[in-house]
């Protein structure tokens, strides 16, 4: 018989507060907090991240880079929220940072210890050890300046971004290659 109950460790649970996917627009206007808005995109110049900082008005930081034109959306939003994570990780320990980010299934993955992503059980863990980073969510392409920036910031990481090569290929692509290359040789 199947035992019911608790399948983690409190020890292994977020604080209730560090996730919300209530809409997040009413933090933004907060000065005691570090605001990083973070985003993904994937378009026909192909796969880009990014995120910046907002501190008491001001554009304080901002990071893009462009990834493998096979990558997904969904990994571009998670490499920029992992890079933001990062950077929190990096503030002085009185500082609390809110991350805001609008694809709703990225925070949902990076906040569940069991996620089979790689990259969100990578912020798993740091946002675990690290109670005063908090994701937040915001809606997409509504305005609101942060969102804006970071969504322009990724779009322009074609031109401007770094190469991102730490992510792994999907493994839907690599089945095709391995497919195609096998019917090549058949």
């Amino acid at each position: 018989m199947k035992a019911t109950g608790w399948s983690l460790h409190p020890s292994e649970l977020l604080e209730p507060n560090q996730v919300s996917l209530e809409y997040g627009e009413a933090n933004i206007a907060r000065k005691d907090i570090i605001n990083i808005f973070a985003d993904g995109s994937k378009t026909e110049n192909g796969v880009k991240a990014a995120f910046c900082v907002l501190t008491n008005d001001i554009w304080a930081y901002q990071w893009s880079a462009k990834l493998n034109d096979n990558n997904t959306v969904f990994q571009a939003e998670l490499t920029a929220l992992h890079e933001a994570v990062i950077y929190a990780t990096h503030l002085p320990n009185h500082n609390t940072s809110k991350i805001h980010v609008d694809n709703s299934a990225s925070i949902m993955a990076s906040s569940n210890s069991k996620s089979t992503n790689e990259t969100a059980r990578k912020i798993f863990k740091i946002i675990l050890t690290n109670p005063r980073i908090t994701f937040s969510w915001v809606k997409a392409h509504a305005g609101n300046i942060g969102n804006e920036r970071a969504d322009q910031l990724a779009k322009d990481a074609t031109q401007h971004g770094q190469p991102y090569s730490l992510i792994k290929l999907p493994t839907p692509h690599i089945k095709g290659l391995l497919r195609k290359r096998m019917l090549e040789e058949w």
